[in-house]
């Protein structure tokens, strides 16, 4: 019996030490993201949300349910940038590919678990659109009723969203102000829910 109760003790012993490298791992999540979500409001830039984890496969991260998280995160930080960015000594090509990648990245966040990150995600989608539609340059205006799609997405899937009411009611307006009558299309499918960068200036966060 000495053998197994050695066994036993050593295996309490490892799964101690587990468990208190986890619980360091998850309180260094926890302030990467407090310190990072700080940074963010002060300066977006200079935001960044990484932690000093030990254990491997960082487990932390798992149950923390941290991923989609923290790629919403990094959108917000990537749409602040591209939000800011002018059209550059390539015509806008370059901030066209970070604008496309972007909202790749938030397509697909627009499709998690978490209605009211999903939400968020809809809302910038509507911004970008928006922008796309009012350009000015050598490529064609997107259809404004793409911005008006992601708005009304954003306000469905939570309706507590104020800043994307805000945006699809402001925009709604505006249309009507120019005769335009939301919701038309001349395509068959009616507007289209396709995110394709476009270059050109970026909107605000609302209009």
């Amino acid at each position: 019996m000495r053998p197994v109760r050695i066994g036993v003790a050593v295996v309490l012993a490892v799964a101690a030490v587990v468990a208190a490298l986890l619980a360091t791992d998850l309180r260094s999540w926890n302030t990467a993201v407090r310190h990072g979500d700080a940074a963010f409001a002060r300066d977006p830039a200079t935001a960044a949300w990484t932690a000093s984890t030990t254990l491997p496969f960082d487990p932390a991260l798992r149950i923390l349910s941290l991923s989609d998280q923290l790629a919403f995160r990094r959108a917000a930080q990537s749409f602040a940038q591209v939000e800011a960015a002018g059209n550059g000594v390539d015509n806008g090509y370059s901030e066209s590919q970070a604008r496309g990648a972007l909202e790749s990245v938030l397509t697909q966040l627009t499709a998690g678990a978490d209605h009211h990150r999903d939400s968020d995600a809809e809302n910038l989608l509507g911004i970008l659109a928006f922008a796309d539609s009012t350009q000015h340059g050598p490529n064609a205006a997107a259809p404004v009723e793409r911005s008006v799609s992601d708005f009304q997405s954003a306000v469905q899937l939570d309706p507590a969203n104020e800043a994307a009411k805000f945006n699809l009611e402001l925009l709604l307006h505006r249309l009507l102000a120019k005769g335009v009558r939301p919701g038309s299309s001349s395509s068959p499918g009616g507007p289209s829910k396709g995110h394709k960068g476009a270059g050109g200036g970026v909107a605000g966060r609302g209009y």
